[in-house]
């Protein structure tokens, strides 16, 4: 919570002062969490789309006149005349598919993506640390089946 509450500063501070598995995994879980809310407001601070200006919608959609105006006729889809936008291969490279994605788009992409892999890794790398302790404390022995005594110390008393 600290890492994801303060960010880049958190993360750092969480990892750096970690003594348990929870910890150092919690703090790489805040970091990709953090780097995806990044990626998510890149990408809502370009509104979401690669250029247009404010109120005129979407540059690669225009907005109907009439939003009640359509024809559910599945042989004539499209009427002339309708304000309906249908891309075709005329409209290749003009906007439209993955063309039309600017360089802060593309990095928020790689930002959402990075911090979902890092928040992936950090839960399975705390998974496989709870089984290896389980697995720990299932053995019988759990490790020397002679206790370590220092010199001169009774084994009664060795804690």
């Amino acid at each position: 919570m600290i890492s994801l509450s303060f960010q880049l500063v958190g993360f750092l501070l969480t990892y750096l002062l970690h003594s348990t598995h929870a910890a150092k995994n919690g703090s790489k879980a805040g970091l990709g969490i953090t780097l995806i809310q990044y990626g998510f407001s890149l990408r809502s601070a370009n509104g979401g789309s690669s250029g247009g200006k404010e109120g005129e919608g979407t540059p690669d959609f225009a907005t109907p006149s009439d939003p009640n105006n359509h024809n559910f006729d599945p042989n004539n889809p499209v009427t002339a005349g309708s304000d309906v936008f249908i891309p075709n291969a005329d409209d290749a490279g003009t906007g439209s598919g993955l063309s039309g994605l600017g360089a802060s788009d593309w990095f928020a992409y790689i930002l959402m993506i990075l911090g979902w892999f890092v928040l992936i890794k950090a839960i399975s790398e705390y998974l496989k640390a709870r089984r290896h302790e389980a697995l720990v404390m299932q053995s019988p022995s759990r490790g020397l089946n002679v206790a370590v005594v220092a010199e001169g110390e009774e084994p009664a008393r060795a804690v």
